[in-house]
């Protein structure tokens, strides 16, 4: 395999995915069991979600709503076996 062709696999495979692709992935993931920091977080097939602000101020103020994105491959093993925990039934 050639350099170029070399590179041109390797960009495609750790592409990362889009906010459209993040925001469907968000629609479909399953909210997991445990809290990450006071926070609640979801399981999707893209990435894990938490959500951006903890259980207890959200429920003070319902207008608080948001979720970031924790994709795997930007994160350390610490940091994702953390989420894989918080999801684990």
């Amino acid at each position: 395999m050639s350099p170029v062709l070399f590179a041109a696999a390797f960009a495609a495979v750790t592409a990362q995915p889009t906010v459209e692709e993040l925001q469907a992935d968000f629609e479909t993931a399953r909210p997991c069991y445990a809290l990450i920091d006071g926070r609640e977080v979801w399981e999707g097939k893209k990435a894990f979600f938490i959500s951006s602000y903890t259980k207890e101020a959200a429920e003070l103020d319902p207008d608080l709503v948001g979720a970031d994105a924790v994709l795997r491959d930007d994160n350390s093993l610490d940091v994702i076996g953390e989420f894989e925990a918080a999801c684990t039934d």
